[in-house]
């Protein structure tokens, strides 16, 4: 019965840390570097996610952590510039920008 419990902890810690969107991140869109053009260029940014439940939902955290570093320094929009997902974790990079 202990492992059992133990296995309920460590399932509900590792589900625990996937990143959420903040209100402000909600609005951040991905473009394409041509979608850019027209944009101020705010800088790079990036976000991380490791031994989450899935390869997939690591790869959202990272995502998520993304948009909200984007909204965090003004910008609504980002351009993906590196994805590297394994069995690991995930840590993407990108470009932020603020567009009208």
């Amino acid at each position: 019965m202990k492992t059992f419990y133990s296995m309920i902890t460590a399932v509900a810690f590792l589900s625990a840390c996937s990143t959420e969107l903040t209100n402000q991140a909600v609005s951040v869109r991905q473009i394409s570097l041509a979608g850019a053009e027209n944009c101020s260029f705010l800088g790079p940014v990036s976000g991380s996610e490791f031994f989450g439940l899935t390869v997939a939902g690591d790869a959202r955290s990272a995502l998520n952590k993304v948009r909200n570093s984007v909204a965090e320094i003004g910008g609504n929009a980002f351009v993906l510039t590196q994805t590297v997902s394994d069995a690991d974790g995930t840590v993407s990079h990108a470009d932020a920008y603020s567009c009208k």
